[in-house]
């Protein structure tokens, strides 16, 4: 049996965030399946010049900003928000005639998404990446338990009530919206992977960078990635300055940007620490692995926040796809990811004495780090792949189908 389906997103390529890779990965793989793909992103998406856009192998319907100025009231912004992208969900429907309709994290296109479904008669699921509340939470708009976050919960509560199947992309996110009351049957869990066969192994650094940062001798660990508050890279830069009394050949090369930069930044000269932290604007996607080969472990020192405690990323696959062994704080979100002194190695999190105790006591340990990453490889080889993931997807599809 063929399916067809029509893929509402938040974000897309040309975007180069997790959010548009994983859901690239997605596309790609469903139709290697056999999946047939139509694909459109909501209103928050604005990086684009056509309302149809071709993207690689990929064409996007695109969604024009909504002039209603409904949309500017609080709460009933909401309402104009889920009108606007169903309208434009159904003009997408109606041209490509999907057998099921597949909304994506954030909630607002799970309950657009089903407003056309019910019309028509097809079957609706909703990936869940995060939870939309805890987002809120992290980036300062609300309060856990404010008036604002528990309407946020209750809106995404409906979404869950009323889409066909809910899928999570983690088994932290399938328990706590299981909590919540949705039945197991209507639940299924399709986690983040990593495409191995477009990472290459580097064996050597890029002497360039070496010699561009002076890296010569030195021992590097490094975050490639967006500086969110949460990732925890004040905690990293805090480490530094116990691991740098004891070491001056332990470097740490933070890559990227974000709303946290300047605070590190300024963390760093705060604490005379200019010697050993190097911060390296964003660079181009195909540049990424350079920086990869110059690092010999990466870090990930989120902090435990429900949010993290919940949600795994996709970055520590992707070192482990790099051929790199991964330092990461114990939270539920790594925990499902690494497995302590065999793929990774886990420290405390929210504490840079624990993170500075175990860089010291294991980057010159050899026999230990290759023994990780040998691991790392073959659990994103065999375990973590994106086909495996598509499947989780076909089959659900599947049942939805049979049974409609």
């Amino acid at each position: 049996m063929s399916i067809k389906v029509l893929h509402v997103l938040e974000y897309s390529p040309p975007n180069i965030s997790g959010y548009s890779l994983r859901s690239q990965a997605i596309l790609t793989h469903q139709r290697k399946l056999g999946i047939d793909t139509a694909q459109m992103t909501s209103q928050r998406f604005q990086d684009f010049e056509k309302d149809e856009e071709q993207v690689g192998e990929f064409l996007f319907y695109r969604t024009q900003p909504s002039t209603s100025l409904l949309g500017k009231v609080p709460l009933l912004g909401y309402f104009a928000y889920i009108n606007h992208l169903a309208e434009r969900i159904e003009t997408v429907f109606l041209k490509e005639k999907p057998d099921i309709i597949q909304a994506h994290s954030p909630m607002f296109n799970a309950l657009a998404a089903h407003k056309v479904a019910r019309k028509y008669n097809v079957p609706v699921t909703y990936e869940v990446r995060a939870l939309w509340e805890d987002a809120a939470v992290d980036t300062g708009k609300t309060k856990e338990g404010s008036i604002r976050y528990r309407l946020i919960k209750a809106i995404e509560q409906h979404a869950f009530n009323s889409v066909d199947k809910v899928s999570c992309i983690c088994d932290g996110l399938k328990h706590d919206i299981r909590q919540r009351g949705i039945p197991e049957q209507k639940m299924f869990v399709t986690p983040n992977a990593v495409d191995i066969e477009k990472f290459t192994v580097s064996e050597t650094r890029d002497p360039e960078l070496v010699q561009k940062y002076q890296l010569q001798g030195k021992k590097v660990i490094a975050f490639i990635g967006t500086f969110f508050k949460y990732e925890g890279l004040a905690i990293a830069v805090q480490a530094m300055q116990a691991i740098h009394q004891q070491r001056q050949d332990i470097h740490l090369l933070l890559v990227g940007g974000g709303n946290e930069e300047a605070r590190l930044k300024a963390m760093v000269t705060e604490l005379k620490l200019q010697q050993c932290v190097t911060f390296i604007a964003r660079v181009p996607f195909d540049e990424v692995p350079r920086y990869y080969s110059v690092a010999d472990a990466l870090l990930f020192p989120r902090e435990s926040i429900r949010l993290t405690e919940l949600v795994t990323p996709l970055k520590p696959l992707e070192s482990m796809a790099q051929g790199k062994p991964v330092f990461a704080s114990d939270i539920g979100g790594h925990r499902e990811l690494i497995e302590d002194g065999e793929t990774g190695l886990l420290f405390a999190p929210d504490d840079p004495n624990a993170l500075a105790e175990s860089v010291l006591k294991h980057i010159d340990n050899d026999e230990l780090l290759e023994r990780i990453v040998s691991q790392g490889l073959t659990f994103v080889q065999t375990v973590r792949t994106w086909d495996n993931t598509a499947k989780q997807y076909d089959m659900a599809y599947r049942e939805l189908l049979n049974g409609n």
